[in-house]
This record gives structure tokens, sequence and C-alpha cells, in this order.
């Protein structure tokens, strides 16, 4: 009786063994999300994606900079299209309305001059948020749009007062440029994303 005792208090530690250890192993898995799933901002803009009738578009690392509350803005970040359709995108920043056109496959960078979305009015101060809308047919997404201004040396060539200076952007544009792509590949944007950028069809509204 004592012998068939033992042996199943053995069992029954071995089992409790076997799936401590499997806990210790694989657990982490069930509790802890991997940091790959996870949308990563390397700059200072914000990240999300969206999943118009099931095509996704990523809208990465998008920002305003603006020398203050009440002054003109100009938006900065890439939308991609990673889907088989055409897409637009329209944001709606505190009053100030936006839309952004991207080919399938293709994707829309905001820094470059031919693509550039300045909004008459921002609605905070720099270092403040703006709550905001982006859409596409049904789809929404609520973020919040960050304020930023010239203080950071990568963003002065952004103001709306200095767009207009081709080569100023273009000095910045290297630095910038270098930050926005460790966001897209931290986000999972896929490594075949099409290098080439179509011709925008960008424009804002009040």
């Amino acid at each position: 009786m004592k012998n068939a005792a033992s042996k199943t208090a053995k069992r029954a530690s071995a089992t409790v063994a076997l799936a401590a250890a499997l806990l210790a192993t694989t657990g982490c898995g069930y509790i802890y999300t991997q940091p790959t799933t996870l949308i990563y901002d390397a700059s200072d803009g914000v990240s999300f994606t969206m999943w118009p009738k099931g095509q996704r578009v990523d809208v990465r690392n998008i920002m305003v900079i603006s020398e203050g509350k009440g002054q003109p803005g100009r938006v900065l970040g890439t939308v991609y299209n990673l889907g088989e359709t055409d897409q637009t995108v329209n944001f709606k920043a505190g009053d100030q309305n936006f839309s952004i056109k991207v080919p399938a496959g293709k994707h829309i960078k905001l820094e470059d001059n031919a693509n550039q979305v300045i909004v008459n009015t921002v609605s905070q101060q720099p270092g403040e948020l703006i709550e905001s809308v982006a859409t596409i047919g049904q789809t929404e997404e609520a973020f919040n749009l960050p304020v930023l201004d010239g203080s950071l040396e990568e963003y002065a060539p952004y103001l709306p007062n200095a767009a207009s200076s081709s080569s100023a952007s273009e000095s910045a544009a290297a630095d910038f440029e270098a930050e926005e792509n460790t966001t897209a590949d931290q986000s999972m944007a896929p490594a075949t994303s099409p290098a080439s950028t179509a011709t925008p069809s960008a424009s804002s509204t009040n």
C-alpha cells in the first residue's frame, strides 16, 4: 500500500516538475507581447495600421511641425499602401482636414517637398498633442498628433516658413529619413515595400 502511494506521489511530483519546465520555456510566449508585434517610433511621431476591407495601410511617424499655436503647420510622416487597391486616407486634426492618396503598393513620404501638406492653423502648442482621426472609407483610427517646433535641428527646415526653401529641406532629409526607415522596420513594414515614391495626391482643406 505504501509502495503504491509512493509511486503515485512520485508521478505527481514528476508531472508538476514537467509542467514547471514547460512554463519556464514557453510561458513567456503566452504572457509577454513579443517586441516584433509592437509599433515602435524611432522618432517623435506616432504610427498605426489600418485595415480597410482587409487591405493594409500603414501610417508611420506622423507629426506636425509649427512655430506655435494658431500658426501654420507642416505634416510629416509616411503613408504605406500595402494593399492591392488605391487608398485615400482622410485626416482630421483638430479643426483642420487633409487627405493623402496612395496608389496600391506605393508610399507617400510627406517630407518630400513635392508631397508637402500644410495646415492653416495648429490648435496646440509645440510639445502638446492634437486629437485626430484618420479615415479610410468606413475604417477609422483615432490618434494623438504630436506638435513639434524647430528646436530640434532636423525639424527646423520643415517649418512652413522654411518650406519654400528646397535646399534647406533636402539638407535635413537624410537624417530624418534614417529615423523614419528605422520606424518602418521596427513596425513590421514589409522589406519589399516599394522603394520608389508615387506621384502624390495630397491636399489640405480648412
